[in-house]
């Protein structure tokens, strides 16, 4: 697949198919993050593979609580004074299958990277967050050339904490995200995104 057309084709899913995946695809997808730029050349990157039912229920216990106390319908018809917005709708679609969506997965990537605590005082101090997502970029773009597809969550709050502890990652490590990784459903719907206009994202020179 050429490199345009999975950039275009990549998209992310909450439903996989029971389908087997080859572990050594998720390798070659795993090789294809480790080519990402780094900040310091030292690719302080690592990866924990979840492969088993009971693996991932262990892992994702708080994300299971949080999509199964998220009332859909309650959410999408609260009072507003607009009408309700694309973002909206994908969050209201997305939040009752955040555990599902990895349990469901035929292997969940959990990245790591090493870092003590975010400092966002300047940007610079963000570098490691920054090249971990340039790491995951690879992984969904890999994922996509294999004719696969990746679900995605990012811990919240102190879910990031919970499954650090119960993975034993390292103190001097973080989570940006998990990933789970197979075969889309192609049953699945789609929701309608919003488009960015290139032409109106440009300023040449100067902002305005």
């Amino acid at each position: 697949m050429e490199l345009y057309e999975a950039i275009y084709k990549r998209r992310t899913v909450r439903k996989f198919l029971e389908k087997e995946v080859d572990f050594d695809a998720v390798k070659r997808i795993l090789e294809a993050g480790n080519r990402a730029p780094t900040w310091n050349h030292n690719r302080n990157w690592s990866y924990i593979v979840l492969r088993t039912e009971e693996e991932k229920a262990y892992a994702f216990e708080h994300a299971k609580k949080i999509a199964e106390k998220f009332d859909a319908e309650k959410y999408l018809n609260a009072p507003r004074p607009y009408p309700t917005t694309l973002a909206q709708k994908m969050y209201a679609y997305a939040m009752p299958r955040q555990y599902t969506m990895l349990k469901d997965a035929p292997y969940v990537i959990i990245p790591v990277f090493k870092s003590k605590e975010l400092n966002g005082e300047y940007v610079s101090k963000l570098n490691p967050f920054s090249t971990i997502w340039c790491v995951i970029e690879n992984i969904f773009l890999a994922a996509t050339a294999e004719g696969m597809a990746c679900s995605m969550r990012i811990p919240l709050n102190e879910e990031h904490d919970i499954v650090k502890a119960k993975l034993k990652v390292p103190p001097t490590y973080m989570i940006p995200a998990f990933i789970g990784i197979g075969y889309a459903d192609p049953n699945e719907k789609e929701l309608e995104q919003n488009v960015a206009n290139l032409e109106k994202q440009l300023h040449f020179g100067k902002w305005k």
